[in-house]
């Protein structure tokens, strides 16, 4: 078949160009609908990925912030005397009791994204505050003797059994 006679066939087929047309607007409509369907998929998974990453973040924070305190827990369990544990403090826990609450402190608590979380949240940071509060009121103390030691040891494993509690309340929370 020549190209003379194709040509001469669309000459006597005047409604072919109104169908081609018409083809063309339809095939046109269906590919711009895809481009954006393609683009707001890619989108809703780039805001779930951000998502994600904020949460595991959000977490980390509380689960640092936890894993601590059951680290001093089971440093103030073994009740190390005064010199021990004022030296301890001085050189490492101060620091990271500090820097747990300094973290929590700064965490946008209404973005953890139920109120569960934000409870198992506000009891993990409330212990902590409490947990500094007493060894700092205690080693600020000028009669400190023995027997107010122990009185804060019992205290402030008191506050890590609440903050632990808090944290498993919180992992439970998260693994909805």
């Amino acid at each position: 078949m020549s190209w003379a006679a194709v040509s001469c066939w669309i000459e006597n087929h005047q409604s072919l160009a109104y169908w081609v047309q018409a083809i063309g607007s339809i095939a046109s409509i269906w590919g711009a609908f895809k481009i954006g369907s393609s683009q707001q998929k890619a989108q809703l998974i780039e805001s779930a990925n951000a998502a994600r990453n904020k949460s595991e973040s959000l977490f980390a924070v509380v689960e640092s912030a936890a894993s601590f305190v059951s680290v001093l827990g089971a440093f103030v369990q073994t009740k190390p005397s005064s010199y021990v544990f004022k030296e301890n403090w001085k050189l490492t826990n101060r620091q990271w009791l500090e820097v747990s609450i300094f973290s929590l402190s700064h965490l946008p608590a209404y973005e953890l994204g139920s109120s569960a979380l934000v409870r198992g949240y506000f009891g993990v940071f409330g212990g902590i505050n409490d947990i500094s509060r007493l060894i700092n009121g205690a080693l600020s103390s000028d009669a400190f003797n023995e027997q107010e030691f122990d009185y804060m040891y019992c205290e402030v494993l008191k506050q890590v059994r609440i903050v632990e509690s808090n944290w498993y309340c919180f992992q439970q929370a998260r693994s909805k």
